[in-house]
């Protein structure tokens, strides 16, 4: 196991998906006339997986300690809107595709590690653009678990031959880089994504950047 792996996270990473969350949200909201959020506010949500998002978005709260009233309707509404709107505000960061090709070519194994379902991860990954890149996509029902724990990194290492100690995990929240420690990965916060109510301290990632251009530099020292 010598070659070497960069997992990325998506939604606030790769991709500033939040808009079409917000509108999906507010969707499925409005269909149920519960009162509807902010972008701010919405985008503090993103991050455990859509179940979780639209939970948090009926109760107004971060934790989610019970199933809310109408969870199941307001979810399928949810599921429903982005599915066929999952690419109508979002975009890809500044110079995503740029960093990914030069890793690619430097002969990095680059993986894609989300909380999202793949029944909106792979559709959105081929829409932007990113499916090309990436030797592995690691959804959050790809395995038993999902981020903060470390599983589906240790298994995207194992899938593609690399130790743990060679790879590096790139996310936006607290779920990305305390999977990326807890798996033995080297960790790197963007500090322009969906951290929520945690700061960029609070991530006590090994380095942090505020552009994805930053990354190949850093990577390569």
């Amino acid at each position: 196991m010598s070659a070497r792996l960069i997992a990325f996270d998506l939604d606030g990473t790769l991709i500033d998906s939040a808009p079409d969350l917000v509108e999906a949200v507010n969707f499925a909201l409005t269909k149920l006339n519960k009162p509807t959020h902010s972008q701010a506010t919405i985008q503090q949500w993103i991050g455990n997986g859509a179940d979780v998002l639209v939970k948090r978005a009926l109760l107004n709260n971060w934790h989610v300690g019970e199933i809310p009233d109408d969870f199941e309707v307001a979810f399928e509404l949810f599921k429903t809107y982005y599915a066929e709107h999952d690419w109508v505000h979002s975009r890809l960061y500044d110079g995503v595709l740029d960093t990914l090709d030069t890793l690619k070519n430097a002969d990095f194994k680059l993986a894609c590690i989300t909380n999202k379902t793949a029944r909106f991860t792979n559709p959105l990954m081929e829409t932007a653009g990113l499916a090309p890149y990436f030797d592995f996509i690691a959804s959050g029902d790809t395995f038993s678990e999902m981020k903060p724990n470390p599983l589906p990194l240790l298994e995207t290492a194992n899938l593609l031959n690399v130790a743990p100690e060679n790879a590096w995990m790139i996310g936006d929240s607290i779920n990305d880089i305390s999977a990326g420690k807890n798996a033995g990965f080297k960790t790197i916060a963007v500090s322009y994504g969906y951290a929520g109510q945690h700061s960029m301290a609070d991530l006590n990632a090994d380095y942090t950047v505020n552009a994805m251009s930053e990354i190949v530099d850093l990577i390569k020292k």
